[in-house]
């Protein structure tokens, strides 16, 4: 029964297009959580700046907007901080989108996963093996040690998303701790106050579900054109990516209402690092991580 209501959503969603798909055009019908895909562009299994964690699986697909973001903003970090260990993209979407066994969205091409660029407990670039929770401190324990949250490289990532006119960024997904370290990071080094404020409303930990403390949750809109087939986006609507009669979306301003992050943001940084490290009793000894474009 939930199958059958869940088609006639689509087919009704689909029956709104106001002109019929076209040929060979990739086309997200529907929303993130409720729609297909058709025509999709494949992620490459590596390409300059990422490799995919999943090589063998099909979870590869998505549409062109956000295969070539993802593809654009590697390479900007590659090219910013060279040397280092590559992006590492978890899933996309099934070739033809639809329920994902992995996720509640994923479903129409316009999700992915991308994991944490991390540092080693000596600061060298380490590779991400997969899903290491951070806390608060920018700390993940491993049974070998720790690795540490490269705020440098994860902001340039967010930076170049956020800032690419092409990517049509919905939301970036990530914990609220992980977001204040972002956004203290750029308040230092940042130089364009646009990119701050962007990322200050695109980054947000969902209300439900995951706390997204281990990945960056990477959602992109629809364009004008995706819309007119069927894409199907849900509020807010970010002013820089609209049409004038969207510019004044209450639900926009709302989303960088976060009373938390603020408070993060303003509090004195009397955080002792190495105190949490001895505390919990985590390894500090470096391990050099070889520079690596595997």
């Amino acid at each position: 029964m939930v199958r059958l209501f869940t088609a006639l959503a689509i087919f009704g969603i689909c029956a709104c297009a106001t002109e019929p798909l076209r040929t060979g055009q990739t086309i997200s019908v529907g929303t993130s959580d409720r729609g297909y895909l058709r025509d999709a562009v494949a992620l490459e299994d590596a390409g300059e700046g990422y490799r995919r964690l999943r090589p063998r699986e099909g979870t590869r697909y998505g549409t062109t907007t956000l295969v070539r973001a993802i593809e654009r903003a590697a390479r900007e970090v590659a090219t910013a901080f060279p040397g280092g260990y590559p992006l590492r993209v978890g899933d996309l979407s099934s070739p033809r989108g639809g329920t994902h066994p992995r996720h509640r969205s994923h479903r129409s091409g316009r999700d992915a996963d991308l994991l944490f660029y991390v540092r080693d407990a000596g600061g060298l670039a380490a590779r991400n093996e997969g899903w290491m929770r951070f806390d608060r401190f920018g700390l993940a324990a491993l049974d070998q040690g720790v690795r540490v949250f490269d705020e440098a490289r994860n902001w340039h990532l967010v930076r170049s998303l956020v800032m690419d006119r092409e990517a049509r960024v919905k939301w970036l997904f990530c914990s609220n701790e992980l977001k204040a370290r972002l956004l203290r990071h750029a308040a230092r080094h940042e130089r364009s106050p646009q990119a701050v404020m962007r990322a200050t409303w695109i980054l947000h930990q969902p209300s439900r579900g995951d706390r997204h403390d281990d990945h960056f949750h990477l959602r992109v809109g629809c364009s004008r054109a995706e819309g007119s087939l069927g894409c199907r986006e849900e509020s807010p609507h970010w002013p820089w990516l609209n049409d004038a009669a969207r510019k004044d979306d209450v639900e926009a301003h709302t989303a960088a209402n976060d009373t938390r992050l603020v408070g993060w943001l303003l509090a004195e940084e009397h955080l002792n690092q190495g105190g949490h490290v001895a505390r919990r009793r985590l390894s500090t000894a470096a391990q050099p991580a070889l520079a690596s474009s595997r």
